[in-house]
């Protein structure tokens, strides 16, 4: 089980200097900066950390959620209270089983004072938050109040004085320049780039308009990666298509078109179609679609099969997993059941220790050459070639590993979420977009270090569209992309 998005909700404020009791100028904190401020507590009392442990999984979930009413109470300027909040703490030199209970009293009305005192009381470093400024300067007011968090919000918490961090700081002024200089160098040719482009966009969104009011299709999609002159070109061929056979065209109302790396109907029901492909090619699947359909009805049944021979564990499909057909799916989906199948044929089962059911883990099956490992948000991927014994081996022996990375999962996209809305705010950007392989735990990092250059970027990035990547470009229609380690 997840823990409840709505707990790690940090409520983000639109003022962001308030009237204290004390008479003196408070600064609220940003949504993104509790986040932050708050992920290493998260990660030693997420209730998913305690799946062996009822009792004190329960009393965590109990004590977090108070905490989050708390911290939206003092957000919104109310006063409320709560009991003493008790939690277990995770210890990584402690064996396993062992937790250190501790209990906070928080009777503050002032949100700063809070993320403290939980921090405090945990032992974790203040040094992240102590360097976001309490008040403005009474004499740069104004100027706080318009570039508030300016080289304070994102700073690492854990950096200590010492020479490694002389040359870190060192390295990080470097690599600060070699950024501020490529943008500076690049953003205006972007700019005039996205301004070139603009009347192929309109004519992409008209020929979408055309096909979908035309002929009943649902939606018209494409590849970010693809080029707008080859995603315009493939709409022309697309409409010529329809205009000369529009009798097939009918087989296409109600469905959502996605213009992307291969012909086929999708594990969603999308139909693909190849932009690399002839036109006979797309007219083939189009006259046959509905026979594609069928393996929709069956990818159901074949992934409750699956996921009852490995203990209940979710079937799942990753948003950046290679394209496959559905009839393709099925074929891997069967030669799993049947490996997994003969493993039990065999005497062969789980090894002890491995809970009775898996539901709360997900796993993904790709095609055979796939890899067969933990992915970054926690799900089991595995090839569908894969041996049984092998498989379930790996699941037995990575679950405490799955556990980790989902916990860091379920937290960091809603950290994500908040730098992502407050980049584009930042910048002024048009768009911020991100290749699929970037880990909300990339794209946090990325943005943090983004934020602490506003000042000398947010000129330059105004008015672009930027594209997170691992690599430098400004692609022919304009778009900027940036590695999102850009310190390196």
């Amino acid at each position: 089980m997840i823990f409840s998005p709505q707990s790690f909700k940090m409520y983000s404020r639109t003022k962001i200097y308030c009237g204290c009791t004390s008479g003196m100028v408070c600064r609220f904190l940003s949504s993104a900066e509790v986040s932050t401020a708050l992920r290493p507590f998260y990660f030693s009392v997420h209730p998913d950390l305690f799946g062996k442990y009822p009792e004190q999984r329960k009393i965590n979930e109990n004590s977090l959620q108070q905490l989050s009413a708390l911290i939206e109470a003092q957000q919104s300027s109310k006063r409320i209270s709560v009991p003493p909040l008790s939690f277990y703490l995770r210890q990584k030199d402690k064996p396993d089983g062992q937790f250190k209970l501790i209990k906070i009293q928080l009777n503050s009305n002032n949100v700063r004072e809070t993320v403290v005192k939980v921090l405090n009381a945990c032992d974790i470093s203040t040094k992240y938050i102590d360097k976001i400024p309490d008040r403005p300067k009474v004499s740069n007011f104004s100027k706080a109040f318009s570039n508030r968090k300016h080289d304070y919000a994102y700073e690492q918490y854990e950096k200590e004085f010492d020479v490694g961090q002389i040359k870190r700081k060192v390295a990080e002024k470097k690599f600060s320049a070699n950024i501020v200089e490529w943008v500076h160098a690049n953003s205006r040719d972007a700019k005039n780039k996205y301004e070139s482009a603009a009347a192929t966009r309109e004519q992409v969104q008209s020929l979408i308009s055309n096909l979908c009011k035309t002929y009943g299709i649902k939606q018209v999609k494409y590849d970010s990666g693809w080029n707008m002159s080859h995603i315009r070109g493939a709409l022309q061929s697309l409409d010529a298509l329809a205009s000369q056979h529009p009798n097939i065209m009918t087989n296409l109302e109600g469905r959502t078109i996605a213009l992307g790396q291969f012909t086929g109907v999708s594990l969603d029901g999308d139909v693909f179609l190849n932009i690399m492909d002839v036109r006979n090619e797309w007219m083939s699947l189009i006259k046959k679609v509905s026979q594609e359909d069928s393996a929709l009805v069956m990818i159901p049944n074949y992934e409750k099969a699956l996921s009852s021979i490995l203990r209940d564990i979710h079937i799942r499909r990753r948003k950046f997993m290679p394209k496959v057909s559905a009839y393709q799916y099925c074929s891997h989906l069967r030669q799993l059941i049947t490996s997994i199948g003969d493993f039990y044929g065999r005497g062969s089962k789980f090894p002890a220790g491995v809970p009775e059911s898996l539901q709360k883990y997900e796993i993904v099956i790709e095609p055979e050459a796939g890899p067969l490992m933990v992915s970054p948000t926690g799900q089991f991927i595995t090839p569908s070639s894969c041996p049984a014994g092998e498989l379930v081996a790996f699941i037995a022996s990575h679950l405490d590993e799955a556990t980790l990375l989902m916990t860091e999962y379920s937290i960091n996209k809603h950290v994500e979420k908040a730098l992502h809305k407050e980049v584009v705010k930042r910048f002024g950007l048009l768009d911020l977009r991100k290749d699929d392989s970037i880990t909300p735990a990339y794209m946090i990092s990325c943005c943090q270090r983004l934020l602490t250059r506003s000042e000398q970027l947010h000129v330059k990035l105004h008015g672009t569209v930027l594209f997170i990547t691992h690599y430098y470009s400004v692609l022919s229609e304009g778009i900027l992309c940036i590695p999102w380690n850009f310190q390196s």
